[in-house]
């Protein structure tokens, strides 16, 4: 019998009539034949009685000192449970037997490092016996346990590292991450409103664009799927649209794969940087670059006391582009784009299949527009075919 692992995100689950929608889904899958894995992330966002956040505010208000990562970790992971427990009770009341878990006791092991653990084994024994009775298996996501029995939360995006990490341990028919958007984007629809949705995107740029500002999926389930070679489906909840297959290279409008933004962030540079200074402050491997003129960082607000006094510095926005290498796209071309529209460009940073422009950031909106537009591709199918000789 073929296996499907759906997760639902805190929107989804967030009301009763939500929750209908979920069980919905849920119960089609079965219907079809399927054994099926639920894993749930906590009911809500910030302010809602169960979200996370609210959890871990509740620590904050106990006078004293400030609590351990594993005693944040306890109570960041209630919310998951109370999800997993409420649906399991609402898929019974619809005449279909399931079982709630925790990640601990779905087989999710890990490391040490709490609030932000990484998945090292999937014990799928448990779940295969739930399923084996004809149930389904409803799991709270984003938590696991190390070799100790300690729980240990997988940070941001960990409910969805859960589903991706059991579709790829039990080999699923389809890993399916619903939410409340119905796939990715090409960029921001915030920004852009009419932006088209993808059909596909393959991993590596995917892991590019989530490492660098896009936000539905993050990057540390990407890599698990890449590990498990594992492809998913991001979905949402309220439509019966087909969604984003990622893991399968899919199409590229205009030769771009995606455009991400990162807000809020400042750039460093000096003169020379010969100790490397500044590398170790960068917000990701890629935005630091010894260029023979300066040496440049991409850095976080809270981290500029630690810049050396000789560093020159300004608050940026940075712009990332993934583009398919037969498109033709350079990064000269895509600087030119930015130019014609009168925008300054800070800095530069390769990126693998792609490049990050470092520019003010007032003007993010500007660019990703000015980028949206142009003809980026220069070289025709012929040309290409001379220069690739």
């Amino acid at each position: 019998m073929p296996l499907v692992v759906q997760k639902y995100g805190g929107t989804s689950v967030s009301t009763e009539e939500r929750r209908q929608q979920v069980i919905g889904k849920i119960i089609k899958a079965k219907e079809a034949g399927n054994e099926v894995v639920v894993v749930v992330s906590a009911m809500g966002r910030k302010g809602d009685p169960y979200a996370t956040d609210t959890l871990l505010e509740m620590l904050k208000s106990v006078p004293g000192k400030a609590p351990s990562d594993r005693t944040k970790d306890m109570i960041a992971s209630c919310g998951e449970i109370i999800s997993a427990c409420v649906l399991a009770s609402s898929i019974e009341e619809h005449g279909y037997a399931a079982m709630p878990l925790t990640g601990f006791q779905a087989g999710i092991q890990t490391n040490n490092e709490f609030t932000n653990g990484l998945v090292e084994k999937v014990d799928t024994s448990r779940i295969r016996q739930i399923l084996a009775t004809g149930a389904i298996a409803v799991v709270a996501g984003f938590q696991g346990c190390n070799v100790e029995n300690d729980l240990v939360t997988l940070g941001r995006g960990g409910s969805d590292t859960t589903a991706i990490a059991l579709g790829g341990a039990m080999n699923a028919e389809e890993v399916i991450i619903y939410t409340d958007v119905p796939g990715i984007a090409y960029t921001d629809p915030r920004i852009i409103p009419s932006v088209p949705f993808l059909k596909s995107i393959d991993f590596a740029p995917m892991y590019i664009l989530a490492r660098t500002g896009a936000k539905v999926v993050h990057y540390r389930a990407i890599e698990t799927a890449i590990q498990f070679n594992r492809p998913f489906w991001v979905r949402s909840t309220f439509s019966e649209d087909p969604g984003t297959l990622i893991g399968q290279k899919g199409e590229a409008p205009g030769g771009l794969f995606g455009i991400s933004l990162m807000k809020d962030l400042v750039l460093a540079y000096r003169k020379k940087d010969p100790c490397k200074l500044l590398e170790e402050l960068a917000v990701n491997e890629w935005f630091y670059r010894q260029h023979p003129q300066r040496a440049s960082v991409i850095l976080s607000p809270e981290k500029v006391w630690k810049v050396p006094a000789d560093c020159q510095i300004k608050e940026v926005s940075i712009i990332t582009l993934q583009w398919d290498p037969e498109a033709g796209i350079t990064p000269e071309t895509v600087a030119t784009a930015l130019d014609s529209h009168g925008i300054v460009r800070e800095a530069y940073f390769p990126v693998p299949q792609g490049g990050a422009w470092a520019i003010e950031s007032a003007r993010s909106k500007e660019a990703i527009l000015a980028l949206y537009r142009a003809p980026l591709h220069k070289r025709t199918p012929e040309n290409r075919e001379q220069t690739s000789k």
